[in-house]
């Protein structure tokens, strides 16, 4: 019997039966065709998916004009010469026993239209795209008539193709209906004007209606809406379960109710960690309680257990997951089974969509995440010995990965715990957490062998026999001098990962007092082996070495979060970088956050400037200024160590180097390299 009985119960949308309660969220890729057909790569991402037991599946925006995009490479509904494209789809999700079913869009003000096609985009009112900031041209009312048609014709194209039902977007006020239903976007003066709330939602109605009349009363329609649009002028927490049981009278059979509005970084609809989770479900409820058709909730619900109370308390009646299902195809299976420990969370990283904004949308913690059809993660044919040397995220990743194609492992590594950089970064990041246990929790599982403790040199390992070595050993952390970096009261990034790793340098003598030290020499490394991050998580909160006042040099990625981390804990953070921007390692949206959060801690940031010297009390900068500073941290950068590899040359039969130890990649980085190595083995 499953540990989580409603979710994993059959449920009814409209005339449709699914398996369960589990829905994957529509999410646009870029993994289409040119021509707006699904390709290999989007088949096979979605059937991934439908194999790992989820009961229905959604595509992400998909147009139906193919005039008008949002994205390129965007799934197209808009002519009929797609359609024998799709069944091949259909056909392989259906054979999991899943169905699947496209969210039907126009872009309207927010699409590439300008660049695509050379035309303008089309919306409400003369309105900025949220994406690119050009007006789009106002709709003329004659002209809606023509635009309903479209929604119609793709809706015959959606049956014809095998889906088994559509989901429409009005939601994040934005695109076309999403902007109609918006009093910001929608100013118009006529039947369909923006500040009542018929003209609101007049055009929604007749879309709605000329889609069960064009794909039947049996075809199930799924409505994607804003429950709280989270933005001053727009929809009130209110105005949806209002209009909720207008919309089911014209046909909508369901609801899927997100929140939010638009902004070129979905700050809202693609919520970071602060938001909190299932920050949606209260707006799901408030529609639920008001309609007789099942209400999907959406938002942050990355647990099986947190998803089976709000289907247990009634607060909805599906639900749905996006970025839990990138990370975790087999999301669902393992839930069903029993096999929680084995799930692969999402870390809210943002990097699935910085990485679309690019056109390539990649999961971290996930490598295999459309790439489905290019890593080969069939038993190997033949087991090979494998030592991996470093047991950070990359080398972790590889073991995995290797023991599960057959391969007979190794895993070398020189402190007394496992998890490398990941360590750190999960103490003063608790969202990398989730990706930590789950890697030690494989290697336990598959019964990697591990040596802890083990700094193995070159002709140590050519000693060893193996026929694969895999050198993830890190990159070298490289710290830049400046006068009066001698003094007790400044700390290297070097010297606190060396302290977090149970190592007690000589650089640390003149920076702790004797019972510090004599606790950290005699703890240190029984701690740095059993202590997870997250108690030195909570143990932070009740001691760290550092003063008030603390000055952070340096501005990437770990020296951000590690002044988050000290400003949450009560001190006084300030941090300089010398370069044009902070966390340059990440993308736009992720960076954004850390700008957001670190406003709200209150820590101010410079850029563009450097120290010139450190003395007690201050540390004085390049534009001839000082800060006050009780404590100082020079965090330094990674920077590529391969001087391993290069002494392994020509000694061994097959030789790889993975993660930062080839430069500086993050999680990304170190989990790409594992697969992209190991499965070409």
């Amino acid at each position: 019997m499953t540990t989580f009985p409603n979710l994993f119960s059959p449920l009814r949308i409209g005339g449709l039966e699914l398996a369960n309660r589990l829905v994957m969220s529509p999410m646009e890729n870029c993994y289409a065709s040119r021509e707006g057909i699904p390709s290999e790569r989007s088949k096979a991402y979605f059937e991934a998916r439908a194999k790992g037991g989820v009961g229905l599946i959604t595509l992400g925006a998909c147009t139906i004009d193919e005039k008008h995009r949002e994205v390129l490479r965007t799934i197209d509904f808009g002519r009929d010469d797609v359609i024998a494209a799709h069944r091949e789809l259909t056909n392989r999700v259906h054979a999991h026993g899943a169905r699947i079913q496209p969210q039907l869009v126009h872009p309207g003000p927010d699409g590439l239209a300008p660049y695509l096609s050379g035309i303008p985009n089309i919306g409400p009112s003369v309105i900025p795209s949220y994406i690119t900031g050009i007006p789009c041209k106002e709709l003329e009312e004659a002209e809606l008539p023509h635009l309903v048609d479209r929604y119609r014709a793709a809706a015959v194209r959606v049956r014809e193709a095998g889906y088994d039902g559509i989901e429409l977007h009005a939601a994040h006020g934005y695109m076309m209906l999403g902007s109609f239903l918006s009093p910001t976007r929608n100013r118009r003066t006529d039947g369909y004007a923006g500040h009542s709330e018929d003209g609101r939602i007049r055009l929604l109605i007749e879309v709605v209606r000329a889609i069960k009349a064009a794909a039947g009363e049996d075809f199930p329609l799924t409505l994607r809406i804003s429950g709280y649009e989270r933005n001053p002028g727009s929809r009130p927490i209110h105005d949806t379960p209002r209009i909720a049981p207008r919309l089911v009278e014209a046909g909508v059979d369901a609801f899927h109710v997100s929140g939010g509005v638009i902004d070129p970084l979905t700050t809202q609809m693609v919520t970071g960690t602060h938001f909190g989770p299932a920050h949606n479900v209260s707006a799901a409820t408030a529609v639920k309680q008001v309609v007789d058709v099942p209400v999907m909730a959406v938002g942050r619900i990355h647990d099986p257990a947190l998803a089976e109370r709000i289907l247990a308390d009634e607060r909805a009646d599906l639900i749905a997951m996006g970025r839990p299902l990138l990370a975790d195809p087999e999301f669902a299976n393992k839930a069903r089974e029993g096999r929680v420990s084995e799930i692969r969370r999402c870390i809210s990283c943002e990097n699935c969509i910085d990485s679309m904004e690019a056109g390539r949308t990649i999961c971290a913690v996930n490598p295999f995440t459309g790439r489905e059809a290019e890593f080969d993660v069939d038993e190997t044919p033949r087991s090979k010995r494998i030592v991996i040397l470093g047991g950070g995220p990359a080398g972790l990743e590889a073991a995995r990965i290797a023991t599960l194609r057959g391969h007979r492992v190794a895993l070398y590594e020189r402190n007394a715990s496992l998890g490398g950089a990941l360590v750190l970064a999960a103490t003063v990041h608790p969202e990398n957490q989730a990706f930590l246990d789950f890697l030690l929790s494989e290697v336990r599982r598959l019964r990697v062998e591990v040596h802890l403790d083990t700094e193995l040199k070159a002709d140590e390992v050519a000693a060893l026999g193996a026929e694969v070595v895999l050198v993830a050993t890190g990159g070298r952390l490289v710290t830049p001098r400046i006068p009066g970096d001698e003094l007790s009261h400044v700390y290297s990034g070097a010297l606190l990962r060396s302290l977090m790793a149970g190592h007690f340098p000589n650089e640390a003598r003149a920076r702790f007092r004797l019972w510090q030290r004599w606790g950290l020499r005699m703890l240190g490394r029984p701690l740095a082996r059993r202590m997870r991050p997250a108690a030195l998580h909570w143990l932070a909160g009740w001691w760290m070495p550092f003063g008030p006042r603390v000055v952070v040099l340096g501005g990437d990625l770990a020296a951000i979060e590690l002044a988050e981390f000290l400003a949450e804990r009560g001190r006084r953070v300030c941090v300089i970088e010398s370069g044009d921007e902070i966390a340059p390692e990440v993308g736009a949206k992720r960076r954004t956050e850390h700008m957001d959060r670190l406003d709200r801690l209150g820590v101010p940031v410079h850029v563009g400037l450097w120290p010139e010297r450190i003395s007690a009390g201050e540390v004085r900068l390049n534009h001839g200024r000082s800060i006050a500073a009780d404590s100082v941290i020079v965090a330094g950068g990674i920077e590529r160590a391969t001087d391993l590899v290069d002494a392994l040359r020509g000694r061994v039969p097959e030789l790889h180097a993975l993660g930062d130890c080839t430069g500086l990649g993050l999680i990304r980085k170190a989990t790409e390299d594992a697969a992209r190595v190991v499965c070409a083995l």
